[in-house]
C-alpha cells in the first residue's frame, strides 16, 4: 500500500493517540484494540475510536493490513517522519562565533563564522553559540589552544563560574570573580596574570556561561 502524504495537520488529540500507537507498534507487539484505545483517551464508543483512526489513515499516518487481526501499522511516511523529529530534537545547531566587537549582540549574523551540529544533551538553555580558544591560558582547566567552547547565553554568572567575557573587541574565556567595584577574569595558567576591568566599565560583558567542550584532532 503506498502512504499518502503526512503533510496535513493533525490535531492535538490525534497526535496523542499516534504517539501512544507508535510506542506500542515499535515495542513489537499487536497494536491496542479500541476498548484500549477508548479507556486510555477516554473515548467512551468504539466509534468515538474509529472516528480517530480512520483520520489518520486518511492523512497518511496509519495503514490497514487485510486478513490480520488489529491491523494497523505505522505508514513508511510516517516512520520517517517520526525518524526526523528525533533527530531535529536531539540534535542542536549551535553557532561557532569568529570576532565579536563590544556592544554588539552576541549572536549578530556578521559574527557567524560556522554553524555546528551538536548533540542537545550536552547543552543547557535555549541559546547557546560556540567559540574557538586561542591561547594557553586555560591549560590547566583542560582547555587547549584550538577548543570548541560551548557557551549558555546569559549576561550574568556566579562567582567562580568559567564565562566567555567581553573586554573591548575581544572574546576571552576566562573564571569570573566579581571583587568590589571590579571583575578578576581568572586564567587558568599560572604564567598568565589575572585580567581587571571596572565592573561597570561599558568595554566589558558576559556573554555566556562555559558549559562544554569539543576538541578536534587535526
Amino acid at each position: 500500500m503506498t502512504p499518502r502524504n503526512t503533510n496535513e495537520k493533525l490535531t492535538s488529540r490525534q497526535e496523542e493517540v499516534l504517539d501512544f500507537l507508535r510506542q506500542a507498534l515499535e515495542k513489537g507487539g499487536a497494536p491496542p484494540s479500541y476498548r484500549e484505545l477508548g479507556e486510555r483517551f477516554g473515548i467512551k464508543s468504539t466509534n468515538g475510536v474509529k472516528v480517530l483512526l480512520d483520520a489518520l489513515e486518511r492523512k497518511g499516518y496509519l495503514q490497514r493490513v487485510a486478513g490480520r487481526a488489529r491491523a494497523l501499522e505505522l505508514t513508511d511516511a510516517a516512520r520517517a517522519e517520526a525518524r526526523a523529529q528525533l533527530l531535529e530534537f536531539s540534535v542542536r545547531q549551535v553557532p561557532l562565533l569568529g570576532r565579536v566587537a563590544a556592544g554588539e549582540p552576541i549572536l549578530a549574523v556578521e559574527h557567524v563564522e560556522d554553524m555546528l551540529q551538536v548533540d542537545a544533551q550536552l547543552l543547557r538553555g535555549e541559546e547557546n553559540f560556540a567559540l574557538e580558544v586561542r591561547g594557553d591560558s586555560m591549560v590547566e582547566a583542560g582547555i587547549l589552544d584550538g577548543d570548541l567552547v560551548f557557551a549558555q547565553v546569559q549576561p550574568s554568572a556566579r562567582t567562580g563560574d568559567m564565562v566567555v567575557a567581553l573586554v573591548g573587541e575581544e572574546a576571552t574565556v576566562k573564571f569570573y570573580f566579581p571583587e568590589q567595584d571590579r571583575v578578576r577574569l581568572q586564567p587558568a595558567n599560572a604564567q598568565y596574570e589575572p585580567i581587571y576591568v571596572a565592573a561597570d566599565s561599558p568595554a566589558f560583558r558576559i556573554a555566556g556561561k562555559v558549559v562544554g567542550l569539543m576538541r578536534r584532532y587535526r
